[in-house]
């Protein structure tokens, strides 16, 4: 079995694959304060919950955003599963053409997203992750990176509001059932949802103009399900929760000659 970990600035996403199979997916909080010890406990636990053989993890590889943990769970995974996971980045093999300025510069993150879109869905294609920032970032129709735009994230831009100014309070995010809220709450909500919406919405649009041509949607990310149900837009969405973790498994098989690049 192959364990795949994609490590973000609020949340580690955990992925245990049977060949081409994601068996279980797991979400651990980022903590930059946990010791190795730590996540060791917190990951044997949840294997042991979710009644998985450590003993059977037999490779692993980790994308990680947030380099001053990246050596802690690099010593967690070998302390807890025996291997030394590959760590995406620079001189990865991933199959990938990054037609960017800095090449060495782009996330691990947008290049696990990129990846498995590519491979599994085609391209030319748009690709929104939600997460602590929001990406949106295309290939081409030659499968080539081309580019990305960053903009805040849904509960960044929230808790933001909040911290800037004195009679806004920190709200939960739930989709409210009109874009003219009624109370703060609502409001606040309004804003941070539907106004995401309406920026996705142009961004695309945008994009697929300055390509040239129309382009498949593929959307993920950890607030992308507050989006998915009425995000109304020209084309079609593909909503993947999982895009991130197929990415990794997809980019462990070019390095190690797996199933997905057998010749």
């Amino acid at each position: 079995m192959l364990l795949v970990l994609d490590m973000g600035n609020t949340e580690i996403k955990i992925g245990v694959f049977q060949n081409k199979q994601l068996i279980e997916r797991f979400h651990i909080a980022t903590d930059l304060k946990k010791s190795s010890d730590e996540y060791y406990a917190t990951i044997s636990s949840i294997f042991v919950a979710a009644k998985l053989d450590i003993a059977l993890i037999e490779g692993a590889i980790l994308a990680s955003v947030v380099p001053p943990l990246t050596g802690v769970i690099v010593k967690t995974i070998e302390s807890l599963f025996n291997v030394t996971p590959l760590i995406v980045g620079p001189g990865t093999k991933t199959g990938l053409k990054i037609n960017i300025d800095h090449p060495n510069e782009l996330g691990s993150d947008l290049v696990i997203d990129a990846v498995s879109v590519k491979e599994r869905y085609g391209y030319p294609a748009i690709i929104i992750d939600l997460g602590t920032a929001n990406k949106i970032m295309a290939l081409d129709k030659n499968g080539d990176f081309v580019g990305v735009s960053f903009t805040v994230g849904i509960r960044t831009g929230v808790e933001s509001l909040s911290s800037s100014t004195a009679q806004l309070p920190q709200v939960s995010l739930k989709k409210p059932s009109k874009i003219l809220g009624k109370n703060t709450a609502d409001s606040i909500n309004s804003g941070a949802i539907y106004g995401t919406k309406a920026l996705l919405r142009g961004l695309m649009i945008m994009i697929e103009e300055e390509l040239g041509y129309e382009t498949k949607h593929i959307l993920t990310g950890g607030y992308a399900k507050l989006l998915f149900d009425n995000l109304k837009v020209p084309l079609d969405i593909i909503y993947d929760q999982d895009l991130s973790l197929h990415g990794l498994r997809l980019i462990y098989n070019r390095n190690h000659g797996g199933e997905d690049h057998k010749k």
